[in-house]
């Protein structure tokens, strides 16, 4: 068996970039471990041969039970739901709307409060700089991003457009730019209109250097530790397998403190509970955040559904009045299909119980939850599934939040220009909209996910209950770190894939480098190697 300086457990959209910043120095030999198959292996739902190639269409892909963990989430009153986690190479990149929004600026300050000066705007903006091969913004970066111009989305997209711009939202032509509010394309992962995942980018280059390992349909359990230093990573099957430099944990928000539980790395409660030894008593687990999102649906005219819909493509961001983040959103969505055979599916949820069908609207999203969940696992097991509580809406910060973005949704869904293409909207209704209690109520019956898991391993000092230090380094142990969605201190103001892979990409380049993370006095800083 061949020997590794470094294991990185996970090739979702971390882990592939991750590991192919890692496989850059030729002195270290990387391994990259993935639960889900290749996505070379796969013929999806959509008929593709190659899963790297699946259109940016509907969510059948999300729900192919080969590529998705089928994991069911709590909500209140013993209910559950089914929220998708990506189970493949190049993870939710290979299976999600593609975009490409990054952080806002509130979002760096917050991390800054939080101990990481180290990610500072300033510190951040260059590294996505370097991710973006942006028809907008300049083709010098690795990523190809794609945005679609109102002229070019199908009728409904342009008829959100348009009833957002009458109910005052302006046009704004980069959604990436610094604290833009108003109504825009959104920048996607794409090339025309095929997907290009992390998996694209950044492993396909590096599928045969000697230095490196891809080893999909290969399940972690726990961390082997030796002294205090992680020295290897325990299979599903048990077989060891050894790293003699660093373990690299990128299984996501929900996976990654799973993984480190099982370790004995998290609340010495829960661990006794389960008669795991205490390595290091961390919260692990705690300050999971997630999107909520209400979607405002209704059924498409006759002629309004056209091919070019089917991208979640155009939104309208804005601040609420009493944040100075970009935390409200709202998304034009196409091509919802209800799948009522799964009564937790959201969308079932999102149809408020009517008939199974074609459906579109407006997704609400509430970019700066306040409420808090945790993730827990609920035995030694590694095949049993941890306990995911995500908490949504349980502050009255994110019910007012949410109330403010779906009284703007039913709004624009209601003008003029979005009449012409939809019915009235299935179940919400003007008496609904008008009492905070009615709408309240309506919300607590439609809200879904986002998949926009974040900050279970929270990157924070010790005294802001952190996990992992500035550069990934969890706390207490040697030689383990984490470089996921978990670590991003506060949940984003935008969908997370992007600023989860500047995460990566920054980390990565740190453990190339063997050079701990510092605040960049300047953008040219970061472009010193590339």
């Amino acid at each position: 068996m061949s020997s590794f300086t470094h294991i990185v457990v996970g090739a979702g959209s971390a882990g592939c970039v991750v590991a192919a910043r890692i496989a850059e120095n030729p002195g270290f030999n990387v391994l990259l471990l993935e639960a889900g198959p290749d996505c070379l292996e796969l013929e999806v739902a959509s008929g593709s041969q190659d899963a790297r190639r699946v259109p940016m269409k509907g969510q059948s892909e999300i729900f192919d039970d080969r590529i998705d963990w089928d994991l069911r989430v709590e909500l209140p009153g013993n209910d559950s739901m089914h929220v998708a986690q990506a189970k493949l190479v190049g993870g939710g990149s290979s299976i999600n709307g593609g975009t490409a929004l990054r952080n806002v600026v509130r979002d760096c300050e917050e991390w800054v409060e939080l101990g990481n000066d180290a990610w500072n705007w300033q510190s951040v903006e260059p590294v996505y700089a370097a991710l973006e091969k942006d028809e907008t913004r300049g083709k010098s970066g690795l990523h190809p991003l794609t945005r679609m111009q109102p002229n070019e989305a199908g009728k409904i997209q342009q008829a959100f457009v348009a009833g957002a711009m009458g109910c005052g939202f302006p046009w704004v032509e980069d959604l990436n730019g610094t604290g833009v509010e108003g109504v825009g394309s959104s920048p996607v992962c794409r090339e025309g209109n095929v997907r290009v995942s992390a998996a694209n980018t950044f492993i396909d280059p590096i599928r045969r250097n000697q230095n490196f390992q891809l080893w999909p349909n290969t399940c972690v359990d726990r961390i082997a530790f030796s002294d205090g230093n992680a020295v290897g990573v325990v299979l599903n099957d048990q077989r060891h397998i050894s790293a003699s430099t660093d373990i690299v944990l990128a299984a996501g928000a929900v996976f990654t403190p799973a993984i480190l539980q099982r370790s004995g790395l998290g609340p010495s409660a829960l661990l006794s509970c389960h008669s795991i030894p205490v390595q290091q008593d961390l919260p692990v687990g705690n300050n999971l955040a997630d999107h909520p999102c209400v979607p405002v649906v209704a059924r498409p005219k006759a002629g309004s559904y056209q091919e070019s819909d089917f991208s979640l493509q155009m939104q309208a961001r804005w601040s609420s009045s009493t944040t100075k983040a970009v935390d409200l959103q709202m998304v034009c969505f196409s091509y919802l299909y209800a799948m009522p055979a799964d009564p937790a599916s959201q969308s079932v949820r999102s149809l408020g119980g009517s008939a199974a069908g074609h459906v579109a609207g407006i997704g609400c999203n509430v970019n700066k939850p306040t409420s808090r969940g945790t993730v827990q696992i609920q035995s030694r097991d590694p095949n049993t599934q941890p306990l995911v509580s995500p908490n949504y809406l349980t502050t009255d910060f994110d019910r007012a939040c949410a109330r403010q973005c779906v009284r703007s949704a039913y709004q624009i869904i209601t003008s003029d220009a979005m009449q012409q293409q939809l019915s009235d909207p299935l179940s919400l209704t003007e008496e609904i909209i008008a009492s905070d209690s009615l709408l309240d109520d309506w919300i607590r019956s439609q809200y879904s996910s986002t998949y926009h898991f974040t900050s279970s391993c929270r990157m924070a000092s010790c005294q802001n209950g952190g996990v992992v230090d500035q550069s990934g380094r969890v706390y207490g142990v040697k030689r383990l770190r984490v470089a996921d969605a978990s670590v991003i201190p506060t949940v984003p103001a935008a969908n997370t894939m992007w600023t989860t892979m500047m995460f990566a990409e920054r980390i990565g380049r740190s453990i190339r480098d063997q050079k701990l993370l510092t605040p960049l006095n300047s953008p040219s800083a970061y472009f010193t190697r590339v």
